[in-house]
């Protein structure tokens, strides 16, 4: 009965047109040390599942000096109570991501005055979590706090990896010795992406200024006031963002992706017990940095991955998988993440519960899949932005023809509406697509919202309809 969904057949062959799997770059990618700021950090960080609390802590301080002396590989071990601390802050760096991205959002942000409150609170988030990342336990309020501390080179990797794809504009500027310091290296990356994100440049000397005031300060929360009133301040005399600059192109792609994948990297690191190990790499490929991630799964054990909205299928990984992620395929705006199955280990793309199972009867015949390919696309612009998402899978037990694909796209057209007293950004139209691909037909559904109706300007009532 599966159909309900508006559908056309398939011309024969016609799927492989839509089936442009991305070749596997991985071993034709060179081995190449990223950097943070002109200190070189590891190509290849292996991190091993142990349950011993002490040994794994005794690892981490090898890791440190090693990290501190300059290794091209770090090997640590990783307990479930330092997982577990780790969670917690991938969630506040996760929040703070989400906030960045809210005031790059022209149509959420009204005024400069929000742009400023929202920009002091993700410092203060950056402050919390320098705290909990560097053991500072005399501030410590949890008594876990100084099991977080492993997290400050992950957070470290993450900024260095962000400054590769911005062609080393994100942290240009910082001296080494600062570039030791996570205080100082968040403080950098949120005032870049702040200002880039208002379109503009942030001020020299700004971030010595605001980092010493942080660590000073008795309570994170008690300098958000004080910290809004000197950016709304710094902004108005701020230079304008350079034509091309770096950071701003990387806004859009970073706060597209980087949300939903620290959520997954949270759900992930919270079942660390289930794991063998993880190994991230970073190359070079043509020019651009390439990151893989390789997940290795205890024999007999799943590793499932909580849903973001309850529409998500589940995604569970078995054996081992190697996930690589380019940041632009080429002759495209699309960034991809790659699903290698390693080992006879794979990704799966779960259609489970009583919602997937009214739809399999009902409107698709959904297909549980190992995962192949997911290829993101976002772009903004003074019309209005476009979002769009494809997933290529191979369905489980389909021995004649597997492929199946997923497609997603968001359009929202906008216009700027001027009155005596604002200027702001509104929604004209919305439009939501969504297509499932099997070899031989199409399935469609199509939504939109229609033009919400003029707001008259402040102070002006609205005129009752006719």
């Amino acid at each position: 009965m599966a159909g309900c969904f508006p559908s056309e057949p398939l011309r024969e062959g016609e799927i492989d047109s839509y089936w442009r799997l991305q070749a596997d770059v991985w071993p034709k990618a060179e081995r190449q040390a990223i950097q943070l700021v002109d200190r070189p950090l590891p190509s290849l960080w292996v991190f091993r599942q142990e349950p011993s609390l002490i040994w794994a802590t005794v690892s981490m301080v090898r890791a440190s000096d090693a990290l501190e002396a300059g290794v091209e590989e770090l090997d640590v071990a990783v307990s479930p109570a330092h997982a577990e601390m780790l969670a917690k802050i991938i969630a506040e760096v996760r929040r703070t991501v989400e906030q960045l991205r809210q005031i790059s959002d022209p149509e959420a942000t009204e005024s400069l005055q929000q742009w400023s409150e929202t920009l002091a609170e993700v410092l203060v988030s950056a402050e919390k979590i320098t705290r909990v990342a560097t053991g500072d336990e005399r501030r410590a309020r949890d008594k876990d706090d100084p099991l977080g501390w492993s997290a400050g080179p992950m957070i470290q990797m993450l900024a260095a990896y962000l400054n590769e794809r911005a062609q080393g504009a994100l942290l240009a500027g910082m001296e080494s010795e600062d570039a030791l310091r996570l205080r100082e290296v968040l403080v950098q990356v949120v005032l870049r992406l702040g200002f880039a994100a208002a379109g503009k440049q942030d001020p020299p000397g700004l971030r010595a200024v605001l980092a010493q005031r942080m660590r000073d300060a008795g309570r994170p929360e008690s300098l958000q006031q004080a910290l809004a009133e000197t950016l709304i301040g710094q902004l108005a005399a701020a230079p304008p963002a350079k034509p091309g600059d770096r950071v701003s192109s990387l806004l859009s792609t970073a706060f597209a992706i980087a949300p939903p994948m620290l959520e997954l990297t949270e759900a992930f690191i919270r079942q660390w017990d289930r794991m063998e190990s993880v190994s991230v790499e970073f190359r070079h490929y043509r020019g651009q940095p390439v990151a893989s991630v390789t997940l290795r799964v205890k024999p007999g054990r799943t590793l499932r991955l909580a849903k973001m909205h309850f529409l998500q299928p589940g995604l569970a990984f078995r054996g081992s998988t190697r996930v690589t992620i380019l940041p632009k395929v080429e002759g495209t705006e699309e960034m991809a993440v790659l699903f290698e199955p390693l080992e006879g280990g794979r990704a799966e793309l779960l259609f489970e519960g009583p919602l997937y199972g009214l739809v399999k009867l009902l409107a698709l015949p959904l297909a549980d899949s190992a995962l192949r390919e997911i290829r993101v696309a976002y772009r903004t612009g003074p019309r209005g932005r476009l979002t769009s998402a494809t997933i290529l899978m191979e369905a489980i037990g389909d021995s004649e023809d597997p492929r199946r694909i997923m497609m997603f796209q968001d359009v929202r057209a906008s216009r700027i509406e001027r009155t005596a007293f604002e200027i702001r950004r509104v929604t004209e139209r919305s439009e939501q697509t969504f297509n499932y691909l099997t070899p031989t037909r199409r399935y469609t559904y199509r939504r939109w919202n229609a033009p919400p109706p003029r707001r008259p300007p402040r102070g002006q009532a609205a005129r009752p309809p006719s």
